[in-house]
């Protein structure tokens, strides 16, 4: 692809993958690897800020893997940024992750195929819920024990059927709570084993959080993932 197509692609996906300014108490921050050399990459995600009818403030984020690596997986995964923009604000938040999965079902490419999971956070109460679609766990920073637990919410990838599920799992963020977001390249890049990965981020991201702080946790757990066959993106949501 021609280099100055590719760069405003990226440029635009770059727009698309910008938080909202979250309220005073709350930090985000996020780092992200394409595959091999490429400055190109399919990992993005996209969020909304809603004020509710009390007052508050409630946050939606989706966290997007799509089919494809470095470069190929670009122009997808703009177009589906697009899309998840639109729905994010358009639809109600548990048909969201259905609506996205008919809009790849609709597509010609017989690699349309993203993986995905979903967060509304209520930046009041700390209270929120999270599905996924396919997509590696979550995981909640747990502050009495000063470690990352894994979250239980699991479902189809988008792309694959026309009656996807997806469960969900709530809770309530204490002050000093976190969710860490990642996408599978962050887990699988020296292992074939998912779990294993798992494992390893946990005690990576328990490290980062003691020596840095949640803050610099994104660039310091893509630090020590050299580039591979896949992009990767690591998210943080904290209640400081």
């Amino acid at each position: 692809m021609d280099e100055k197509f590719l760069s405003g692609l990226r440029d635009l996906l770059q727009e698309q993958c910008r938080l909202p300014p979250l309220p005073h108490g709350w930090l985000s921050t996020s780092a992200m690897l394409s595959a091999h050399g490429f400055d190109y990459g399919g990992d993005f995600f996209v969020a909304d800020l809603v004020e509710t009818p009390d007052g508050s403030s409630r946050l939606s984020m989706v966290l997007v893997d799509v089919c494809g690596k470095g470069a190929t997986a670009l122009p997808d995964a703009v177009q589906f940024a697009g899309a998840l923009r639109g729905l994010i604000v358009a639809v109600p938040e548990d048909q969201l992750l259905e609506s996205a999965n008919a809009y790849l079902m609709k597509q010609p490419s017989d690699e349309s195929i993203a993986t995905a999971v979903q967060v509304v956070v209520d930046l009041l109460t700390g209270s929120y819920s999270i599905r996924s679609a396919g997509h590696p766990p979550v995981l909640h920073w747990q502050v009495d024990a000063g470690g990352w637990e894994v979250d239980n919410a699991r479902g189809t990838a988008l792309g694959v059927v026309e009656d996807p599920h997806f469960s969900v799992s709530t809770g309530v963020l204490p002050p000093g709570g976190a969710l860490l977001f990642y996408t599978d390249g962050v887990v699988e890049w020296h292992t074939a084993d998912i779990d294993t990965g798992i494992d390893w981020l946990r005690s990576a991201a328990r490290e980062a959080v003691r020596d840095a702080g949640m803050r610099a946790l994104p660039a310091r757990i893509l630090e020590q993932v050299t580039r591979g066959d896949d992009d990767r993106a690591v998210l943080v949501l904290a209640r400081e």
